[in-house]
């Protein structure tokens, strides 16, 4: 007997775990042991969060080819791009089932090859609506190919895709997405090694109730020479400043209350001698009459000026700014 699930044993075994007729083992640990294992040798770092802009990006895609592929199949369709996540390739590639859509791809001015992932059910589902039928789950795909036909359609989608894609990059990096080839089996969609780390962008889409994932697969190495414009935020996308809060705070500030200080100059001078001033004693400055004084404002020198005395008022006229404005 073959130690390989047939599709319907495949879905019929995760009918039970979903409706938990079957139980499973849990990785949690019991209370007895306390402590999870962790392989400290994996290298997998995790992207959630650290790049914005290629998150904008998927965001922007699923917007556009939601409109794109909506007109193309007549039909309402739902698009949402999932988190960012990096895996090992060898983990992506276990997880692909054979019959599946892949089309390989190059991303022109980077190196390598990427992978553009439809899988089977939402394959056939497009296919449903492209000629006017319902999208369904109830499809029989156990050691079915695909027809020349729905090939043919699906190339018209992937084509598509690529064209938005790239239009959604656009403000990342110009890039142009080339089609290269498509098969049906993981095998022959090798764009890396088991080892090498790879960016995984899943969509989901949802038609009528019914749809699947779309899967856009590119190698780390790919997209490393662009990684710097990948966790920078776009000028474009940063919410725009509320003018009138600017100017009330802006207001505000100018409202703020300042200590300024001119110093009229320094003496050092013993303990004893401190001991001993008197009324009348005469203190040495150390500053010439005809040297500019510092003011400092908050304690941080900021001008330099000529003192002087204004309608009986001492006074000191501003020369210039001071090029530090810092005490070392």
């Amino acid at each position: 007997m073959s130690n390989v699930l047939s599709q319907d044993e495949v879905d019929s075994l995760l009918k039970g775990v979903s409706s938990g007729e079957i139980e499973i083992e849990s990785d949690t640990p019991h209370a007895d042991h306390g402590a999870v294992a962790f392989d400290f040798t994996r290298q997998e770092p995790t992207l959630r969060g650290q790049v914005p802009t290629l998150d904008m990006a998927n965001n922007r895609f699923a917007t556009i080819f939601k409109t794109t592929l909506s007109t193309m199949v007549r039909k309402e369709i739902d698009i949402v791009a999932e988190p960012t996540d990096m895996i090992k390739f060898a983990d992506f590639h276990s997880s692909l089932a054979v019959p599946t859509s892949l089309h390989i791809f190059r991303i022109e001015g980077l190196v390598g090859q990427a992978l553009l992932v439809f899988d089977t059910r939402l394959v056939f589902s497009l296919i449903e609506c492209y000629f006017g039928g319902k999208a369904t789950e109830d499809v029989e795909m156990e050691g079915r190919e695909f027809t020349a036909i729905e090939n043919k359609i699906m190339r018209k989608v992937v084509g598509a895709s690529l064209e938005d894609l790239a239009t959604a990059w656009d403000r990342i990096h110009k890039v142009k997405m080339t089609y290269v080839r498509s098969e049906i089996n993981p095998q022959f969609a090798t764009i890396a090694l088991p080892g090498d780390l790879v960016i995984v962008i899943r969509f989901k889409l949802d038609m009528e109730g019914t749809g699947g994932l779309m899967t856009v697969c590119i190698p780390y190495a790919t997209i490393e020479p662009i990684r710097g414009k990948l966790q920078t935020t776009l000028e474009g996308d940063q919410p725009k400043v509320d003018a009138g809060w600017k100017e009330c705070l802006q207001a505000r500030i100018q409202e703020t209350g300042v200590g300024m200080v001119v110093e009229l100059g320094i003496a050092h001078i013993t303990a004893e001698r401190l001991l001993g001033l008197r009324v009348g004693d005469v203190i040495q400055l150390e500053q010439d009459v005809t040297q500019d004084l510092v003011a400092k404002v908050e304690g941080l020198p900021k001008f330099k000026g000529r003192p002087g005395v204004v309608r009986g008022n001492q006074a000191i006229r501003i020369g210039q700014k001071c090029m530090r404005m810092t005490e070392t």
